[in-house]
């Protein structure tokens, strides 16, 4: 064979070997320094989860407003559609477990949704305490506080919802107090193609549900979490495509990988850190945020450490 035949064959394979190699571990490995829509240059902020629902009716507002009056910097909420597509702040697909109602929500409509009492469940003399709307949410928290809203879509087709949360974002120009996080990259892609004025949230964690949620969910109410979104060489290609302005880490995740989007630059959220290590663990990390069930705890020690 001629030499200058071996030397373009020789060529072709090295272009192709580095296509192989090269652009596999750049999508899949390679991580771009953050340049987001957040500042991590504010203290370690403290968010209440499920709307302060260790401490009052889950995901209600009437807990909400107590976090904002104690001082906390946030609370983290749950959304879904109604039937008539109102976006709704609830935990569960269904009403059982957190009121005295049965069915799905997105089988009810909000006039229906409001009759539904979540403080009689929960006791300790709440009443009168109803499901309220992603728009009163932003109404009452954002002049004071942090407001973090999971979109809790799990399928990829377009429901609408985020379509609507730019609605109520836009008339309340919202943007700089409210955080849209979702498990879903694609909700975090269209919601950032709508209004790239919406600061999103990326959550992710390296297990499936915990099986005592499990075990609370009704059999037909149950959703897996994709393997995908469990294993970081993919959320690495996510976090490049749909280009979040935060992350949401459950607080044991790999070590390495929260240390890696620390070093990156991302405002990190860990959550749900509960007791003093897991609040230890997040405050040495000097994450952006903690979601924590235990705000009085996580806010204590907080101060302590940012005092020390």
């Amino acid at each position: 064979m001629p030499t200058f035949a071996k030397g373009k064959i020789f060529k072709y394979t090295s272009v192709i070997v580095l296509v192989v190699v090269a652009l596999p571990a750049y999508l899949f490995l390679y991580e771009p320094k953050y340049k987001g829509l957040i500042s991590t240059d504010e203290q370690i902020l403290v968010f209440a989860h499920r709307g302060f629902g260790n401490h009052a009716p889950d995901n209600s507002l009437e807990g909400a407003r107590i976090a904002v009056a104690q001082g906390f910097d946030g609370v983290d909420v749950d959304a879904q559609f109604s039937q008539d597509e109102e976006v709704v702040i609830f935990h569960d697909v269904s009403l059982e477990r957190f009121t005295t109602g049965e069915g799905r929500i997105d089988a009810k409509t909000l006039t229906e949704l409001q009759t539904y009492d979540l403080g009689t469940k929960y006791g300790n003399g709440f009443s009168g305490v109803y499901i309220k709307t992603f728009e009163d949410f932003v109404k009452e928290i954002t002049p004071d506080a942090y407001l973090m809203v999971e979109l809790k879509v799990p399928a990829a087709s377009d429901t609408g919802i985020e379509r609507r949360v730019n609605e109520v974002l836009a008339k309340h120009n919202a943007y700089e107090r409210v955080y849209i996080s979702s498990f879903n990259p694609v909700v975090l892609h269209r919601l950032k193609k709508m209004d790239p004025r919406i600061k999103t949230v990326f959550i992710f964690m390296d297990t499936g549900w915990d099986p005592k949620r499990i075990a609370e969910t009704k059999e037909e109410d149950r959703v897996t979490l994709p393997w995908y979104l469990q294993t970081e060489w993919t959320r690495t290609l996510i976090r490049k495509l749909v280009k979040p302005d935060a992350v949401s880490i459950q607080y044991q995740v790999d070590e390495a990988v929260i240390d890696k989007l620390l070093a990156k630059g991302y405002p990190v959220f860990l959550w749900s850190v509960n007791d003093e290590t897991s609040v230890d663990f997040a405050l040495r990390k000097n994450s952006y945020g903690l979601v924590t069930d235990e705000p009085p705890l996580a806010k204590k020690m907080r101060d302590k450490y940012e005092h020390r």
